[in-house]
């Protein structure tokens, strides 16, 4: 990984990875179509900036880590951007750059259909429930409940449990201590719990909790995984590097 061409190191992070950065952005933005591009974004980042990285690791690139911190700043830009967005006046400028890029969009989804793009999933935690009308609620639950959470605690939670990071790797990442990190995670858990209940009518705290916690948002994984294998070998087609340029809004500073 640290001597192979960049375009290639990233094709080979997009087949290992792809699944593990989406599955954190959706459960920061609650949003498929959005955490799609951001995805995609991160990638695209990624490709701009793995010869620093590897070139500033002293031979110890942890891939991982790195992406989902890319990710977590896609994140909190697109955030950003639009939130600067909120306040810029409407004007005919922007009602025409508004049009054009709906057709880029049209066009773009048109390209991601004939290409089949991943889909979302019939519902989280499928793999216990054989009724369908159940595994929805769970999904919707499960999402709810996510989405509740206190970002910094949902930050910890989504990197302990879809990105299975080490506590010391979620406090370098976010510049926190271990011990802050290990109290976020109880604390994230917790509330999990609590809320869940909330949100589906059911006692989720068992002998067991955080095993309980687990299971649940390992399967909002498991699930979406078990989809992408069934899904055509094409499905990352369209996150192909070497010939394609960044998505529509996706360049930083």
């Amino acid at each position: 990984m640290d001597t192979i061409p960049a375009a290639q190191a990233v094709e080979t992070l997009i087949h290992e990875y792809y699944k593990l950065v989406f599955h954190t952005i959706y459960g920061l933005t609650n949003n498929w179509e959005e955490s799609q591009d951001l995805t995609q974004d991160t990638f695209h980042q990624a490709l701009k900036g793995i010869d620093a990285a590897r070139a500033s690791s002293g031979g110890h690139f942890h891939a991982k880590a790195w992406l989902l911190r890319i990710a977590l700043n896609t994140v909190r830009m697109q955030r950003r951007r639009r939130a600067l967005f909120s306040f810029i006046p409407f004007s005919s400028m922007h009602e025409k750059r508004q049009q054009e890029g709906s057709e880029r969009n049209v066009a773009r989804d048109e390209m991601v259909q004939a290409q089949a793009a991943p889909v979302q999933p019939g519902g989280y935690g499928t793999a216990n429930n054989e009724d369908p009308a159940e595994a929805i609620a769970e999904q919707d639950a499960v999402q709810r409940t996510m989405a509740l959470l206190p970002e910094p605690l949902r930050i910890c939670l989504l990197f302990s449990i879809v990105g299975g990071l080490s506590t010391a790797e979620i406090a370098d990442m976010l510049d926190l201590k271990e011990a802050a990190v290990r109290q976020r995670l109880v604390r994230a858990r917790k509330q999990f719990q609590q809320l869940y209940s909330q949100q589906s009518g059911e006692e989720l705290v068992d002998a067991a909790p955080p095993l309980a916690t687990s299971s649940l948002l390992q399967q909002q994984s498991d699930g979406q995984d078990r989809k992408q294998r069934n899904a055509p070998k094409d499905t990352h087609r369209r996150l192909s590097l070497a010939n394609q340029a960044p998505s529509i809004g996706s360049g930083y500073a």
